[in-house]
């Protein structure tokens, strides 16, 4: 397994200086990272203090948690969405990234739904995100495919936020459908009501990008994907590889650097934390 030495990334220095085009695949680790690790039990007993008073220890216990009323799980989101997507326009470590790849022909695909691409100066005409955007809200029933800025109900919800338990105290908070007044829940990929349409057209312009680099020395960064959801990010990354004959896909991750598929020299692994890795590329 190599390691992350001179040699190792003075052969991913000349990748990036000869390359065509970057393609970045990017999970949860990438965000983890960051400093943003939904595992960790420290920066949720300082965040989500009203939650540990209700037995919760990490963010994570709370994706996909069904058992609330809507008075909680607008309070959770609230929170979580204040500290997760609002509390840092600028993050260092997605910049260093920008800073490694502005000067190419890159395109990024993500489950990430943060933000933090676009909000570090990528391009959002060159982002696919299918997971979804915490800056959007949608029906739930969906009766349309529209989507809204989260901001304004969220901002709605200031008069009848607990702080201290982190809930709200009254459904005049709660957000309601503009069109036909169901519920509501942020944009993100949690169930059949997830609304794929504005979503579409990005994944063209991936498709699109990616045939145009059928026959250019394309590097594909992988970056912090794991086997949560491996279709979304890992796996593609992989076949995107095999697929493209000129390609070479570096792999960096804190636990999961196995490949699934055959790459041979095209497949560079690397166990590290993600930050480190930028930064001594960047060095």
């Amino acid at each position: 397994m190599p390691s992350l030495n001179s040699d190792i990334l003075q052969r991913i220095r000349n990748l990036l200086a000869s390359c065509d085009a970057i393609l970045i695949g990017a999970g949860a680790g990438l965000t983890a990272s960051a400093g943003i690790d939904y595992l960790d039990e420290k920066a949720f007993s300082r965040y989500f203090q009203g939650w540990v008073n209700k037995g919760f220890t990490a963010q994570y216990e709370l994706m996909g948690y069904r058992n609330w009323t809507q008075l909680e799980k607008w309070g959770y989101y609230k929170t979580h969405l204040s500290y997760v997507y609002y509390s840092q326009p600028f993050n260092q470590l997605y910049r260093a990234l920008y800073q490694l790849v502005k000067n190419k022909d890159y395109f990024v695909m993500t489950s990430n739904v943060d933000g933090h691409f676009y909000k570090n100066g990528f391009d959002r005409s060159k982002l696919y995100a299918p997971q979804g955007d915490y800056g959007l809200i949608q029906c739930t029933k969906p009766c349309s495919q529209d989507v809204w800025d989260i901001k304004p109900f969220l901002d709605r919800m200031e008069p009848y936020f607990d702080k201290k338990q982190q809930i709200l105290t009254s459904t005049k908070g709660v957000p309601k459908c503009p069109h036909c007044g169901s519920d509501m829940f942020v944009h993100v990929r949690v169930d059949n009501s997830f609304i794929d349409e504005i979503h579409v057209s990005e994944r063209q312009k991936l498709l699109d990008w990616l045939e145009g680099a059928n026959k250019k020395n394309l590097l594909i960064f992988d970056l912090g994907s794991g086997f949560n959801t491996p279709m979304v990010i890992r796996i593609p990354m992989e076949r995107i590889t095999q697929a493209l004959p000129n390609s070479t896909l570096v792999r960096i991750n804190s636990h999961h650097v196995e490949t699934s598929l055959e790459l041979g020299e095209r497949y560079i692994p690397i166990k590290s934390d993600i930050g480190n890795f930028i930064h001594l590329m960047n060095y």
